[in-house]
């Protein structure tokens, strides 16, 4: 895969990830491919490239140890204060939307579907090139504007793949009873 295509498939991405912000409460998005690799971005500059890839990382490793327990996670919402993570597992990797005060849930569950059904694909034939070549040879970060990246520097360490989730009958909730 060139560089232009990684281009155009990130910009591609990008563009689908601006659409979260239509949902109130949405402060930004990100995606990161199955090996932990941070793939685009669509959230404020103050959150670095280092600092997102390694937090996908460190989500993606919260669905393998449910995967190892033998739940499959499709979404999770991981709650810090009055913020919150979204996550969404596609084929190829991990939609992380971080969420600022009051949300409404069902609209953002509904946005993040259809964005993961638009970008699952491409996620998916990003982290195969990603798999073919070990690095790019030019990190994204420098020719795209806004800081997306798809190279080597921003892998912290190899994960191992996750099977694609499957459909499972109800939700388990895990919630810590000592705030209520």
């Amino acid at each position: 895969m060139t560089d232009a295509e990684i281009h155009a498939l990130i910009e591609g991405i990008r563009g689908s990830l601006a659409t979260l912000k239509d949902v109130a409460g949405v402060a930004g998005s990100f995606v990161c491919t199955r090996s932990g690799q941070l793939l685009a971005r669509e959230i404020p500059a103050v959150f670095e490239d280092g600092v997102l890839g390694e937090a996908g990382s460190r989500l993606l490793r919260v669905g393998e140890a449910f995967a190892a327990t033998g739940d499959d996670l499709d979404m999770a919402v991981v709650r810090y204060g009055d913020h919150r993570i979204y996550l969404k597992w596609i084929s190829g990797g991990l939609l992380c939307v971080v969420v600022v005060g009051g949300v409404n849930m069902p609209a953002l569950r509904m946005a993040a579907n259809l964005v993961c059904r638009r970008i699952a694909g491409a996620v998916a034939h990003a982290e195969a090139a990603a798999t073919e070549t070990a690095t790019v040879a030019q990190p994204i970060a420098e020719s795209a504007p806004g800081g997306s990246a798809l190279s080597g520097s921003a892998l912290v360490g190899s994960a191992p793949a996750l099977a694609a989730p499957r459909a499972y009958p109800g939700m388990r909730r895990f919630r810590d009873r000592s705030a209520q």
